[in-house]
């Protein structure tokens, strides 16, 4: 359990107060943008577009902005004022424990460098303490050392690095199908060793993270009620050589900016899966938006860059228990 040593300025608690989404949406989207302009990805900028016109229907229709779907929890830190600094504070709960994600943590240039972001995150980690969250968790891009020195100051330990590939369309997937290996429909004897591979690259312990359903995955029935109750389609295609199984890739629609692909395969071979299964799944011509994969940092890059993807950022997950 860690112990949180607070250092906070006499006058801090002076500055924070809680996120109030009525007030509050659209001054945090311009300080979020303007702190991350550089890297922000589509669906960010889809998400601050979203908050800016949830803050202008707020204006007249309270109730209408209090259920938009943002994250209503969190803190900021007014001065001079403005508003200078933004926290969100997320609640979630994952396998009967509550946890929290810190998100959007942003401090206007002009007031960096005087402790806003560390007393805005050790406030939020009391907040979540007193609340008996058993897990607060954070995300920091990988090129950003002083942050990721922050967060650690404060008791928070990496425990996973994450890449985001991304390309625009099926179509400009790159390869030439290969011999000697077949790809073909998922079938239920594949689900034992989907399902480990899955659990192995997508582990349970950051599942609430990943729009990632497992009962969407399952072979049989109850596979199948499940995806008809919750219309979450999913395909899989199947890599085999010497009728042995080399690993699984499934593709999920998204209401984001992409659709998601899943590679269930083992290091020794998710090289050989992605180069046998993403020339199959172009030329089948059926998937007509971007897609998008979640992966352990540094494994089967280069696949995926011969395949046309591209890195949209690496993220360094990060975890604190109280």
């Amino acid at each position: 359990m860690a112990t949180i040593v607070s250092r906070w300025s006499p006058s801090s608690q002076e500055h924070i107060r809680p996120f109030d989404a009525r007030r509050d949406l659209e001054a945090a989207a311009d300080l979020i943008e303007m702190c991350f302009v550089d890297n922000l990805s589509i669906d960010g900028r889809r998400y601050l577009a979203r908050m800016r016109n949830a803050a202008k229907v707020g204006r007249t229709t309270q109730w209408q902005v209090l259920h938009s779907g943002f994250p209503l929890g969190g803190l900021v830190w007014e001065q001079d004022g403005r508003l200078v600094g933004n926290l969100s504070l997320i609640p979630l709960w994952h396998r009967g424990r509550a946890l929290y994600l810190i998100a959007n943590v942003a401090v206007h240039p002009d007031y960096r460098r005087r402790g806003i972001a560390r007393q805005l995150t050790e406030t939020a980690l009391e907040k979540a303490r007193r609340r008996f969250a058993s897990e607060v968790w954070l995300h920091v891009r990988d090129d950003n050392p002083a942050a990721f020195a922050l967060y650690v100051s404060v008791g928070f330990q990496p425990q996973t690095r994450r890449t985001s590939w991304v390309v625009t369309h099926a179509s400009q997937l790159k390869g030439e199908r290969l011999r000697g290996v077949r790809v073909t429909p998922r079938w239920k004897r594949h689900w034992r060793a989907q399902a480990h591979w899955l659990e192995a690259n997508y582990p349970s312990a950051l599942r609430w993270n990943f729009p990632l359903k497992i009962a969407a995955m399952r072979p049989g029935i109850w596979g199948r009620l499940y995806r008809f109750f919750v219309e979450l389609p999913v395909r899989h295609w199947a890599v085999e050589e010497g009728g042995r199984l080399l690993g699984v890739l499934s593709w999920q629609p998204s209401g984001a900016y992409a659709d998601r692909l899943w590679l269930a395969a083992p290091v020794q071979t998710e090289e050989l899966v992605l180069q046998a299964a993403l020339p199959f799944i172009r030329d089948e011509g059926r998937l007509r938006r971007p897609l998008a994969l979640d992966y352990p940092a540094g494994r089967a890059a280069p696949a995926l860059r011969a395949a046309g993807f591209e890195p949209e950022h690496t993220l360094v997950w990060m975890k604190l228990t109280l």
